[in-house]
């Protein structure tokens, strides 16, 4: 029987090129920094039985790249832009038990803008599907496609413009 593999849209995470081990560095060195450090990734012990990330001894957890957003929720008023009804999925995958508010998730969205004023916490954000252009408050533009990374920092002013349906890792930190 053939082998699962990851979607066909990240089968460029599986290549053995030197654009492909920088990703993967990228995103593990990304969720290092949302747990707090290596220490928490390597104990010993069983996994837990609860959420990822919760117990004493916490062992390492595999995020499957084709794990379903389960989690719905709708931005408050005001952070939607034009039409968009300001709705979204998500599927958190590890919390971090050290350090609170810290997570590493997968979301989407269908296409819509979003405004930050005061972004709440920094963000490190790996595309999966989809186009974005960001507009930071000064009027600086950026273009991220699939396979694309960046982080967002805390006190980020700006919007975010999904010009198609839109998933992406994010880890808190």
């Amino acid at each position: 029987m053939p082998k699962a593999s990851a979607p066909a849209t990240l089968g460029f995470l599986n290549a053995n090129t030197p654009a492909a081990r920088r990703i993967r560095v990228v995103i593990a060195s990304a969720a290092l920094v949302a747990v707090g450090g290596l220490s928490t990734l390597v104990m010993p012990g069983p996994k837990p039985a609860g959420a990822a990330g919760e117990g004493s001894h916490p062992g390492i957890f595999r995020i499957p790249l084709d794990t379903p957003l389960t989690e719905r929720a709708v931005y408050p008023p005001g952070i939607a832009v034009g039409n968009f009804d300001g709705a979204y999925t998500m599927a958190t995958m590890y919390k971090s038990v050290a350090f609170a508010g810290n997570k590493v998730a997968f979301w989407g969205s269908e296409a819509g803008a979003l405004k930050a004023g005061n972004y709440p916490l920094d963000e490190f954000v790996y595309v999966l599907e989809g186009d974005l252009v960001t507009v930071d408050v000064d009027g600086t533009r950026h273009e991220f496609h699939p396979g694309d990374a960046f982080v967002i920092p805390k006190g980020w002013a700006g919007t975010c413009d999904m010009k198609t349906r839109f998933k992406k890792i994010i880890v808190n930190f």
